[in-house]
């Protein structure tokens, strides 16, 4: 065919790369095409001359490049579809949290009078005891007398929580035996920080929790509030007192303790909207501006209930985005849908 008589020739041109060359196999020029170019430079078309070849390669190349932005464009009109949520001013109310140790309310150690040996203790431990009962019997050490074995009274009406010795060792006044708690009451000692410090009131209620009773709340009372802050810790003390009655809260337990301080309207986001910068204390999330997902670094206070308080970063209905950030960047384009109850106003 003649197509087939001008290609060979135009192949021995020099000026022509063999069908093997890098733009015979390029992504866009089939051997078809190559072909189809051969047979314009040949001058059987009305074009005439190399130049033609060159133009229609240029068209080739173009219509590449229109179809890459095209699809370009359409991603970027499209954007990451990603959930979002308005900053909204919510009310909130304002706890602190404090950890602490469960002690009786009336809790001391006790020591016998008298120097010698323990013979023996006449109550154990967990044990009720009244006042003046014995909780312990002493053989007084004195060479070359006999005495009646000494006992040991309980100063106060309690349970014993603890025993420190054993039958036969050494005890003496400067040495506690025992501790006994009256437990129908216990206390815990919170230390409060100095920013805190004016928040807190002698007869507050606390909601204390321990990890023995989960899903039980135990109610108490600031009952002692420091005048005096300490300048090494920058803290007061405070005691709460909590009805104990049935005796479940004992000495020794971990206790977490919530204090309600007050309440006020401020700006709020969810919490899965909220970021962490890695090894750092700075927190941010993604708005959505313009149609990009925009990084943000906030000032936060208090979190409760799935929300965070937002002191600085973000104004009153700016879309948060509250979902898909993982794969998120400074300009990303985005396409935000609501969240589940939730209207987004564009």
């Amino acid at each position: 065919m003649l197509w087939e008589k001008e290609r060979s020739k135009m192949l021995k041109n020099s000026k022509f790369q063999t069908p093997n060359s890098k733009f015979q196999n390029s992504e866009h020029i089939s051997f078809n095409h190559w072909n189809f170019i051969c047979l314009l430079g040949s001058g059987r078309f009305s074009f005439g001359g190399y130049w033609r070849l060159f133009v229609v390669w240029c068209l080739v190349l173009g219509i590449s490049i229109l179809a890459g932005c095209g699809k370009k464009l359409k991603e970027k009109e499209t954007g990451i579809p990603v959930e979002v949520s308005p900053a909204q001013e919510k009310q909130l109310q304002e706890i602190l949290k404090f950890t602490g140790d469960i002690e009786g309310k009336d809790q001391v150690k006790v020591s016998p009078k008298v120097p010698g040996k323990l013979i023996e203790y006449k109550v154990q431990e967990g044990e009720s005891i009244k006042k003046e009962d014995a909780i312990a019997l002493i053989d007084r050490d004195v060479t070359g007398f006999k005495f009646e074995p000494a006992p040991v009274e309980a100063p106060i009406s309690g349970i014993v929580a603890k025993t420190y010795l054993d039958r036969g060792d050494n005890v003496s006044p400067q040495i506690p035996i025992a501790v006994i708690a009256n437990i129908d009451e216990v206390k815990v000692k919170i230390e409060v920080a100095e920013v805190d410090y004016p928040k807190v009131k002698l007869g507050q209620s606390a909601k204390v929790t321990v990890d023995a009773y989960p899903d039980k709340e135990f109610i108490g009372k600031i009952s002692k509030l420091s005048t005096l802050i300490d300048p090494n810790t920058r803290t007061a003390t405070a005691e709460i007192i909590i009805p104990n009655q049935e005796h479940l809260l004992v000495p020794g337990m971990f206790a977490r303790i919530r204090i309600f301080v007050g309440e006020r309207k401020t700006l709020t986001i969810p919490l899965d909207g909220l970021l962490r910068m890695p090894g750092t204390g700075s927190f941010y999330c993604f708005k959505v501006e313009n149609g990009k997902a925009k990084k943000v670094f906030l000032k936060i206070g208090i979190i409760q209930d799935n929300l965070v308080e937002v002191k600085e970063g973000l104004n009153h209905g700016d879309l948060v985005i509250v979902s898909g950030q993982g794969i998120l960047e400074e300009g990303t384009s985005v396409k935000p849908v609501s969240t589940p109850g939730v209207e987004i106003k564009r």
